[in-house]
């Protein structure tokens, strides 16, 4: 049973907005899950008929196809096919492979890695609780700013008053700071419990090869979303640690009512620095996010050049179809007999055509063959 979220409106604007963010992409994530694999019989229909065409075209490959499958693929079917029904199913199962390796991974992991930085010493007590160090930060830098801007003269303009100029500095990176943690790991958190809440849709589409694209792309989308939170709240933390000595120090002032406008124009250009590095890392993660290779195009290049270089006759031992084999047959006799009948046929021309042969030696070629008797002529005149 899916159990609703508290109510966190009497939280922090930083603090409520994350817990509510939090709680509310993890039960979307859930009921979005069961509503479609339990709830909806579209979904179950449209499973089994994938399945069916991808058991039909393992037939049609092990009768007709030119290369047909082999026993040693089916460890490989069945583990598909088994993972693919065990995650679309079982939203326990799900939920630890899918939903927590994308939602709660890239926070372990961002404490993991500013675990140096946030234990132990003074100072560091921002970062050792980042929602409540954000939402400290986030108040400390609203009431410096309401401080510069009673020190400032009426509707002084930041250009002619370095009160007024602080307070809209601080304000900026009040915002800055509400951005870069509620804007971006909110954000991120969303992405992902939408995308897991959808996630059955695109795991069912990676039976055949010809919707394989679109789950390797839901992967992409979902690695990008994890890695942006990732990059982002571990950039979190390192910015609680750079903060901690400026936000105590202007908390000192304003408590001493001695108000630094340095102080203030330093730590707002502080933050706003980081903001604009937490976007490029942002945009680092799904550079790296949509470089992940998959299937036939993870292939190395190392593998292509020996799959390249491969000699010819190796074409030859490919095994043909039964079906390729009869056909070839058939077509092998029908040319021999072709073939046969072309020859008794020129034979015959031949043979009609050529001059008819007397056995026996020719005349000239006897003994007084070429002998003929002379003619006696007259003469004329009594010659």
């Amino acid at each position: 049973m899916i159990q609703a979220c508290p109510s966190y409106m009497d939280a922090g604007p930083i603090d409520g907005v994350l817990a509510t963010i939090d709680c509310q992409t993890r039960v979307y994530a859930q009921g979005g899950y069961e509503a479609l694999t339990q709830g909806s019989g579209l979904f179950g229909a449209a499973l089994t008929l994938l399945l069916t065409i991808y058991v039909a075209l393992i037939g049609w490959r092990l009768l007709v196809a030119p290369e047909g499958a082999r026993l040693s693929e089916a460890p490989g079917v069945a583990l598909r096919i088994g993972a693919i029904l065990a995650l679309v199913t079982n939203w326990s199962v799900f939920q630890t492979l899918v939903f927590d390796v994308a939602d709660r991974a890239p926070v372990q992991i961002a404490a993991a890695v500013s675990a140096p930085w946030t234990s132990g010493g003074e100072g560091r007590s921002l970062a050792a609780r980042p929602v409540a160090g954000l939402e400290r930060a986030h108040s400390e830098l609203r009431g410096a700013a309401a401080a510069f801007g009673v020190l400032a003269p009426p509707n002084a303009k930041a250009y002619a008053s370095s009160d007024a100029a602080s307070a809209e500095a601080l304000s900026l990176a009040a915002d800055a700071l509400m951005v870069m943690s509620v804007g971006v790991v909110g954000g991120a958190k969303l992405a992902i419990g939408v995308l897991t809440a959808v996630g059955p849709v695109f795991i069912a589409l990676a039976l055949l090869n010809v919707t394989r694209g679109v789950f390797f792309g839901w992967v992409r989308a979902l690695a990008g979303s994890a890695l942006s939170l990732l990059v982002g709240w571990a950039l979190l933390i390192m910015l609680l640690v750079v903060l901690a000595p400026w936000l105590a120090a202007l908390a000192e002032q304003r408590q001493a009512q001695v108000l630094d406008p340095r102080t203030a124009t330093s730590l707002a250009a502080l933050i706003l620095v980081f903001a604009v590095g937490q976007g490029v890392l942002i945009l680092a993660a799904w550079v790296a996010a949509l470089g992940l290779k998959m299937g036939k195009a993870a292939a190395t290049p190392a593998s292509t050049a020996v799959a390249t270089t491969r000699p010819e006759p190796a074409a030859v031992l490919q095994v043909a179809s039964r079906a390729d084999r009869l056909a070839q047959a058939l077509t092998q006799d029908g040319q021999r007999f072709e073939s046969r009948v072309r020859e008794i046929t020129l034979a015959g021309a031949a043979a009609r055509q050529a001059p008819v042969q007397i056995a026996g030696p020719r005349p000239a070629d006897t003994i007084g063959g070429g002998y003929r008797r002379p003619v006696a002529t007259r003469r004329r005149g009594g010659a």
